[in-house]
């Protein structure tokens, strides 16, 4: 349990690091284009999927909430649709909210790894403003 919480620890210093490292100095930048090296886009690139990830672990507890309130419009066409949508809504929040709950850790915990995609489901609440899911 130690070494888990080490390895979490760590990577949340990480990613609460690494947009820093990726900005450049204001004295070094070219007025004609702005020049980020590679270092500075697998920051920014690590970053993104940290907060990604961090967002969907942070908000999986809305999920069934969500879907209960405001259920999908496929649900309309079941029998009995305004009795039944709802707990297939809370249904469909709790099989969410579990996807989302792991793939937002192994986003935490894969997010050096760069080329592999995104594994979380696009955020209903954005926590950071400048964190981009690949879908969008």
């Amino acid at each position: 349990m130690r070494k888990l919480a080490l390895w979490l620890a760590f990577l949340l210093t990480c990613g609460l690091a690494l947009p820093a490292l990726a900005q450049d100095d204001d004295e070094f930048e070219d007025d004609e284009e702005e020049e980020v090296g590679a270092w500075g886009e697998y920051g920014a690139e690590v970053s993104n999927r940290y907060q990604i990830g961090l967002t969907s672990f942070a908000t999986f507890l809305a999920d069934p909430v969500l879907s209960t309130m405001e259920p999908d419009d496929e649900f309309d066409e079941l029998p009995l649709a305004s009795v039944t949508k709802y707990p297939v809504g809370f249904g469909q929040g709790l099989m969410l909210m579990t996807y989302r709950c792991y793939m937002g850790i192994l986003d935490l915990l894969f997010a050096p790894l760069t080329p592999m995609r995104m594994l979380s489901p696009e955020p209903r609440i954005v926590l950071f403003e400048n964190a981009e899911h690949d879908e969008y």
